[in-house]
């Protein structure tokens, strides 16, 4: 007789990876979880509520808000850094990165993909399950997003991976190069815009972008070239590379990456200075006599509204 425990939902993975054609990524994935073996005297193959405490503490551990990474990339492991290039796209552009080891997760896989994130994560939970567990079976899931209705044709809503890293945040934020993907609502005197929602995930992030405080721009002489002198508030798409840096608690962060990819602000990328960011960018373009509410995300069904 085989019997198996399930556990729908028990966590989100935010990371991030590197694509071939894209460059860094962030992503979001639910976490569902299987427990394969047999039951104990009282019946149980193992409880719930260490199950899911379990489960988390390890993805939390080895592999949510780091940049995942096939194994052969990464050319400098020491005990506290990790140092890598990596070139994609048809100009061979390039990604330079440093950072802590703890920023990094290294896949025994020549590649990064629902299907090898699931196969490490089952055999790094399996190693600390209990003895009636005899196997895991991961099953990662992107979230479904619905759709909007925009001039009485239903569109799929607007979606757009992001990367950032905030230098104070006292956990894993902090981690230059961890990411999300995420839809964004906005309203319009309270109905909601698919127009706007694609203008922001598509025409303005161009459905893949990194959020970078100005603070912790290293090349701001060079960027000023490209920016009339001004600091920049967005993308500087003919800016060749942005140079960021900082140390934060858990170490140094160093990144270059082309300009195109990078979208300046003022201050930290907290999910509530992005919705303030979007909101205000939709507010200048509709007018100051339209009401505008923007709902943000960071990773799966959470966020911060702002109303203009």
């Amino acid at each position: 007789m085989k019997i198996s425990l399930f556990y729908k939902n028990v966590t989100v993975l935010d990371y991030a990876y590197l694509d071939d054609h894209k460059g860094v990524v962030g992503d979001a994935l639910k976490v569902h979880v299987e427990f394969i073996g047999k039951t104990d005297e009282e019946g149980v193959v193992y409880d719930f509520s260490y199950a899911k405490k379990k489960v988390k503490e390890i993805i939390d551990r080895d592999c949510d808000h780091r940049l995942v990474v096939p194994t052969g990339l990464i050319n400098t492991i020491d005990r506290d850094k990790t140092v890598f290039t990596y070139t994609y796209g048809l100009n061979d552009e390039k990604i330079d990165y440093q950072c802590p080891r703890q920023g990094i997760c290294e896949l025994p896989f020549h590649h990064v993909n629902k299907v090898t994130i699931a196969s490490y994560l089952e055999e790094v939970i399996l190693a600390e399950m209990p003895k009636t567990v005899s196997a895991v079976k991961i099953t990662l899931e992107d979230e479904s997003f619905g759709k909007v209705s925009d001039q009485g044709i239903e569109k799929e809503k607007p979606t757009f991976h992001y990367t950032h890293g905030l230098k104070e945040h006292y956990g894993n934020c902090q981690r230059l190069f961890h990411g999300h993907k995420n839809t964004v609502d906005v309203y319009i005197n309270g109905t909601e815009s698919w127009e706007w929602e694609n203008y922001l995930a598509s025409d303005l992030f161009k459905n893949n972008i990194h959020f970078c405080k100005w603070e912790n721009v290293l090349n701001k002489e060079e960027v000023f070239k490209y920016s009339a002198g001004q600091i920049p508030k967005g993308v500087v798409r003919e800016l060749p590379q942005v140079e960021i840096g900082y140390t934060s608690a858990q170490g140094e962060f160093k990144a270059k990456l082309p300009g195109k990819e990078v979208f300046f602000m003022e201050s930290e990328s907290t999910v509530e200075n992005l919705s303030m960011l979007f909101a205000n960018i939709v507010k200048e373009k509709v007018g100051t006599e339209k009401n505008v509410t923007v709902r943000a995300y960071e990773g799966v069904a959470k966020g911060a509204i702002t109303s203009l």
